[in-house]
């Protein structure tokens, strides 16, 4: 990626949290009530974007690696490679995920207004878009990028007044159960999803605390409007599936565009980032051509995979990257010595056992949260006399 500018940095992760999954994961929220459910994506985004997002962006940009290679001065070359992989692998399943997503909605609005359904095709055309996008050069991939957000921005917010105004309705009670401090881990895992790769988009730029700030805040931004939509969607409509909405509102081809360019310009992170790790372990290959293959096996799984998994899914992703990156935040902040790398894959360990154990207080302010401040609190005031004095950063 060449040096981006700050307007194409903001919309480069705007379109990253347009999506449908977004707004599905929104939807999840309803039992909760429209205030309670509000205040649970409130207090999610601000602990993901700015307690989590921004320092990870923060540091890579300054030390101009990626958000993987950060972890270098915790875990070492093993530690880099280990959790490339696992980051790789997990933005696999994003891509199957989002693939999934638009392929069920693009089915049901194509079968609401042209009488046609079929799943797999329309995984194909998602797939094809995104490889379409991973191809592109550099220049076209902003002008184009840049246009397509604000058409799906301009889009959204035509969504929203057929949600207000339109006549598709169910009067279908709103069922199942959601305490506030699983709504406001579902809206941090979310964010936290981003968190091994958004240095990957800011790594060659300059005034790291301002990228920082942009990409953490613009996604932040995008995220807070498409959970708000998922939520009042149900309140409004009684449809607890968006895509069931969708299909019976009346935007039509409108609908489409949404789906599969939101999809686009989400999921092409997903593969690009899945690429640069994988370049981590294996080296010299093309990341956009590495993109095209990630993208291949998150359609094949996309046709085998059930979405029953998919809030555990979440949950992973909460449960291997808060701890790391507690641990990688609170190593950047030591003044004096470096914990051995030993000791900081053993606190990992015990991270991703505390993450699970911990779930089951319910804590208000999520489980990454509570995790990510056990972490940092005792890595800072950890005293290892056989640690390695730090070296004067650059």
């Amino acid at each position: 990626m060449t040096k981006p500018k700050y307007w194409n940095q903001s919309l480069l992760w705007i379109g990253a949290a347009i999506s449908i999954a977004e707004i599905i994961t929104g939807t999840l929220l309803a039992p909760l009530g429209l205030q309670k459910g509000l205040l649970a994506i409130f207090l999610g985004h601000f602990i993901g974007c700015f307690v989590f997002l921004l320092p990870a962006s923060y540091i890579a940009t300054a030390q101009k690696k990626t958000a993987i290679e950060t972890t270098d001065d915790s875990f070492g070359k093993l530690g880099v490679n280990l959790f490339s992989l696992i980051n790789g692998l997990q933005l696999i399943g994003w891509t199957a995920v989002m693939i999934i997503y638009a392929a069920q909605a693009m089915t049901g609005v194509s079968k609401r207004w042209f009488s046609f359904s079929n799943f797999p095709l329309m995984a194909i055309l998602v797939a094809a878009f995104i490889i379409i996008w991973l191809l592109l050069n550099n220049t076209w991939f902003f002008k184009l990028n840049n246009a397509m957000v604000i058409i799906l921005f301009i889009g959204v917010l035509i969504m929203i007044a057929v949600m207000f105004t339109g006549s598709a309705h169910s009067n279908a009670a709103i069922t199942g159960g959601m305490s506030f401090g699983a709504a406001v881990e579902l809206n941090v895992t979310m964010a936290l999803s981003w968190l091994p790769l958004i240095g990957d988009y800011s790594k060659t730029s300059g005034k790291p605390f301002k990228w920082a700030l942009v990409s953490a805040g613009s996604y932040c931004f995008g995220s807070l409007l498409m959970f708000s939509i998922g939520l009042t969607t149900v309140i409004i409509t009684g449809y607890q599936d968006f895509t069931a909405w969708l299909a019976q509102s009346n935007l039509g081809v409108l609908a489409l565009i949404i789906i599969i360019f939101s999809t686009v310009t989400t999921t092409y992170l997903d593969a690009y980032s899945a690429a640069v790790s994988f370049n981590n372990v294996f080296k010299g290959k093309h990341n956009n051509y590495l993109g095209v293959a990630v993208t291949v096996g998150g359609l094949v799984l996309a046709l085998v995979l059930s979405m029953n998994v998919y809030i555990n899914f979440l949950y992973f992703i909460g449960s291997v990257f808060a701890p790391l990156y507690a641990i990688v935040f609170a190593n950047y902040w030591r003044k004096s010595q470096v914990i051995p790398k030993y000791v900081n894959f053993a606190l990992w360990i015990l991270g991703i056992f505390g993450y699970y154990q911990l779930q089951r207080f319910d804590f208000f302010g999520g489980t990454t949260l509570l995790i990510g401040l056990i972490l940092v609190v005792f890595v800072l005031a950890l005293q290892v006399p056989f640690g390695a004095r730090r070296k004067q950063r650059e």
